[in-house]
């Protein structure tokens, strides 16, 4: 892979790697904000790997100086902008987790900017259980308890991992020191808190990939078929053994998702990853026909 090269894309800050035509990759919650961190630069190569030899990766985490009530819609519209700077022309879009929050108001609201799209561990909306666990986060920040917020932020990842915040705490003052301001974490979290597909203004047209682990704590399986519903002709793939996080390191996911960056852009396809048909179904509120894909022999997504 080559260097990282660190550029400006309208009000993004980004970090690109990689050769052929760009992939913006939105990423997932991380407790800083911008892309100078040793943080951000460390998941950004996570990130590109595995799929700088086919595209300029462009990698986005949240902009410092979020201003205090900016909303998932605001923050979409600010990408929107930042891939009119690329060129003009339609992108294909990775979006992870609170990135694939954003990934689906950008695309369902700006369609003119998605050429195709992927979600990962992500959903139409926060579940209640991680909308609880978020705002935990938000409102440590906000009352200016750092140690707390991060602290709350990795019991999450953890079985029983609420009841060891108090303990975690004490152990959390050097990176408190090293992530600095966490105002911009609390604005993100606070306007995802508000996002939910159904309520866009618009429908997503690009072709989407969504896929999650069966372990995922946060986006459970209801959502996530919910989620498929709600994106005509969309293909869920849920990965057995894979959690929230583990789910973006297997070798299936980043076949899957090459291939799909690799399919037809738009109309009836194959889901090439898996070998599955894609055939209609009359499965929707208001009436509209979605596409769902099975498996070959008759299987569930």
């Amino acid at each position: 892979m080559n260097e990282l090269e660190r550029t400006t894309f309208g009000p993004l800050t980004v970090l690109a790697a990689g050769d052929g035509p760009p992939l913006l990759y939105l990423s997932g919650l991380l407790p800083v904000a911008g892309v100078d961190s040793s943080l951000a630069r460390r998941t950004a190569e996570f990130s590109i790997r595995p799929f700088s030899d086919m595209r300029k990766v462009v990698f986005a985490n949240r902009r410092t100086g979020l201003p205090r009530g900016m909303t998932i819609g605001a923050i979409a519209a600010e990408h929107a902008e930042a891939i009119g700077a690329l060129g003009g022309a339609p992108v294909d879009v990775i979006g992870v987790s609170t990135g694939g929050s954003i990934a689906q108001q950008l695309a369902a609201e700006h369609p003119e900017t998605v050429r195709r799209l992927v979600l990962l561990a992500t959903g139409c909306r926060l579940s209640p259980k991680t909308r609880r666990l978020q705002a935990r986060v938000a409102q440590h920040v906000r009352a200016g308890d750092d140690k707390r917020a991060l602290a709350s932020t990795v019991g999450a990842f953890l079985p029983g991992g609420e009841g060891l915040e108090r303990l975690v705490a004490p152990l959390m003052s050097r990176f408190v020191r090293q992530v600095g301001d966490l105002s911009d974490l609390a604005t993100t979290i606070e306007a995802e808190d508000g996002f939910d597909l159904a309520r866009c203004d618009g429908t997503i047209t690009a072709p989407t990939l969504i896929v999650a682990g069966a372990r995922d704590r946060f986006y459970p399986r209801p959502l996530l078929e919910e989620t498929r519903r709600l994106i005509p002709g969309s293909v869920l793939q849920v990965v057995p053994r894979r959690g929230h996080l583990t789910v973006m390191s297997d070798s299936r996911v980043v076949a899957m998702v090459r291939a799909h960056l690799t399919g037809p852009a738009r109309g009836r396809g194959r889901c090439r990853a898996r070998g599955e048909r894609v055939r209609r179904a009359s499965c929707s509120a208001g009436g509209r026909r979605r596409r769902t894909c099975r498996r070959a022999r008759g299987g569930g997504a």
